[in-house]
């Protein structure tokens, strides 16, 4: 499925006017930030606050969530962890044998579309995303990455981890120089999750330069605001509420799903 920037709803075409900043890996939730643009070095993002525990199940979600670059000239590259997005709807079936395979290999189930470039004219990074494969690593063209999360269908099931990392290529300087040839903002080095931003482990390397021991508790989930002052992101209240949310430990789809292979956004060329 190709969606046109024409296509998308207004408020993700608005996507800016409230931005959230850090300098550091922090962690949110795609369901908490939705409509909003958030700008640092590097973000673990969950796809809502009980990830990993409960499924996010609410019906006909349409969430937009804009990430930037720590600084001009750097890229943005998101690699997951874990990924789960699907509908128990059984996919329609074909009308004869000879019919075309449906443009939307997600559909009649919940899907997550990537974008490169600014809201204002997105560009599909890829085709949508859905099913329990996780998906290979993914590089914008530039300082903007979009992620819109479509639930459709009977009871959709979502529930992924990402990892969104600030990078740029050529002379480091102050960033730390990955072995691939990546370059990471310095306080992605030896990070409290352990998280491999530079994609190759040398940021998380016992060795130099990285040096990194064992890792610390958890920090704190606070960021700054662009108007100076500190927001923590807490789970949102409507996600405690009975109907949002289901089971993780029905990490199975029902016998007779079977999803369409995935087509997925191969990483761009660095050079």
């Amino acid at each position: 499925m190709e969606v046109c920037p024409l296509q998308l709803p207004q408020r993700l075409l608005l996507l800016g006017a409230a931005t959230l900043t850090a300098s550091a890996l922090h962690t949110a939730d795609l369901v908490d930030l939705c409509g909003r643009t958030w700008q640092g070095a590097g973000l673990l993002l969950r796809s809502h606050s009980a990830s990993r525990r409960f499924y996010f199940v609410a019906p006909d979600t349409d969430c937009g969530l804009w990430v930037r670059a720590a600084a001009p000239g750097d890229r943005i590259r998101l690699q997951f962890r874990f990924f789960l997005v699907y509908s128990l709807s059984p996919p329609a079936p074909a009308p004869n044998a000879s019919a075309p395979p449906p443009a939307d290999p997600c559909a009649p189930g919940s899907y997550l579309q990537l974008y490169d470039g600014p809201p204002a004219t997105p560009r599909p990074l890829g085709a949508p995303l859905c099913g329990l494969t996780i998906p290979v690593p993914v590089a914008t063209s530039g300082d903007l990455l979009g992620l819109r999360l479509v639930t459709r269908g009977r009871q959709p099931r979502v529930d992924f981890v990402g990892e969104v990392t600030s990078f740029r290529l050529g002379s480091c300087g102050a960033y730390f120089p990955c072995r691939n040839g990546r370059c990471i903002p310095p306080s992605l080095v030896c990070d409290r999750w352990g998280v491999d931003n530079c994609g190759d482990g040398s940021d998380q390397a016992s060795w130099a330069p990285a040096n990194c021991g064992v890792p610390s508790p958890e920090p704190s989930q606070a960021v700054n605001m662009d108007d100076g002052t500190s927001q923590t992101l807490t789970p949102s209240p409507a996600l405690r509420v009975s109907g949002l949310l289901g089971t993780a430990t029905e990490m199975s789809p029902p016998a007779h799903w079977d999803p369409a292979p995935q087509a997925v956004a191969l990483e761009g060329t660095e050079s």
